[in-house]
């Protein structure tokens, strides 16, 4: 019974998924939500030794995994694009970002950091 539970489980596509124009740049991004993996690897990466969020680690890495092109399915960014994307408008990056976080079921994480 519970291995029938557990397929059931594995088969449901669970990561989601939506179109988000970024009108600072003039296109439109696919946004997909974090697997788990990419959320830990993320946050790991950007929590400073105080406990304290990384902005300038944590936002282009969240772009990075999780935007793709609509059209191909690819993704944009790579890990090599952070200094880039540091470098372009912080309102579409705060846009992209707060995206992610959202459809990644993060936003009592960045209610949480806001607060402290």
């Amino acid at each position: 019974m519970a291995s029938k539970l557990r397929d059931k489980i594995a088969s449901i596509k669970d990561i989601k998924e939506e179109k988000l124009h970024v009108p600072e740049w003039d296109v439109e991004l696919l946004i997909k939500a974090l697997t788990g993996a990419e959320r830990n690897k993320i946050l790991t990466a950007a929590v400073t030794k105080d406990g304290k969020a990384d902005m300038d680690k944590m936002y282009p890495n969240l772009i990075i995994a999780a935007c793709y092109d609509p059209e191909t399915g690819e993704r944009v960014f790579e890990p090599t694009d952070r200094e880039m994307l540091l470098n372009k408008s912080s309102s579409a990056i705060e846009r992209i970002a707060q995206k992610v976080i959202q459809l990644s079921g993060m936003d009592g994480l960045a209610d949480k950091e806001k607060n402290s």
